[in-house]
C-alpha cells in the first residue's frame, strides 16, 4: 500500500505533492475571500469617491442656483428701479442708510458685551452683511413700495 502513494502519478509526481499543491491553491482563494479588511478597506474606497463626485455634483448645482437667483435679483432691482419715482427711491436709500447706522450702533454695543469668540463671529456677519448691501437695499425699497402701494389703496377707500 505504501509503494502506490509513493508512485509517481501524472507529470511524474506523487499523489501527495499534487493534493498538497492543491490544498495550498484552495487555502489562498479561500484567505483572499476571508480577508474582510481588505475588502472593507477597498468599499470604504469605493464610498469615498462616490460621497466626492456626489459633494462635486451638488456644489456644481448650488453655484448655477446662485448664479440664476443673482441675475434674478438683479433683474428684479432693475424693474423696481425702472418703475420707482426718484423721491420713493431716495427715501428708500435714506431708510436704508438709517437702518445700516441703527443696526450698526446696535451691533457694536452687542459686540462690546459678547464674550471674544461671540463676538469675532458676530464680526464675520455684519462683515457679510456690509459686503451683500444691495440685497437689503433691495428688501429696503421693496418695503417702501408696499408701504406707498398699502397707503393709496386704503387712502381711497375713506
Amino acid at each position: 500500500m505504501l509503494g502506490s502513494l509513493g508512485a509517481p502519478g501524472a507529470g511524474g509526481r506523487a499523489p501527495a505533492a499534487d493534493a498538497r499543491e492543491e490544498l495550498g491553491r484552495t487555502l489562498e482563494a479561500l484567505a483572499d475571500k476571508a480577508d474582510l479588511r481588505e475588502r472593507g478597506r477597498q468599499q470604504i474606497e469605493a464610498a469615498k469617491e462616490q460621497a466626492v463626485v456626489v459633494k462635486d455634483q451638488a456644489q456644481e448645482k448650488i453655484a448655477n442656483g446662485a448664479g440664476l437667483a443673482r441675475d434674478k435679483v438683479a433683474q428684479a432691482v432693475d424693474v423696481i428701479k425702472d418703475h420707482t419715482p426718484d423721491q420713493v427711491l431716495e427715501q428708500g436709500g435714506q431708510l436704508a442708510a438709517q437702518a445700516r447706522e441703527t443696526a450698526e450702533a446696535l451691533g457694536h454695543r452687542a459686540v462690546d458685551s459678547l464674550s471674544p469668540q461671540v463676538g469675532e463671529q458676530v464680526g464675520r456677519a455684519a462683515d457679510s452683511v456690509r459686503a451683500n448691501r444691495k440685497p437689503l437695499l433691495v428688501a429696503a425699497v421693496t418695503a417702501l413700495l408696499t408701504l406707498v402701494v398699502v397707503r393709496r389703496v386704503f387712502g381711497r377707500r375713506r
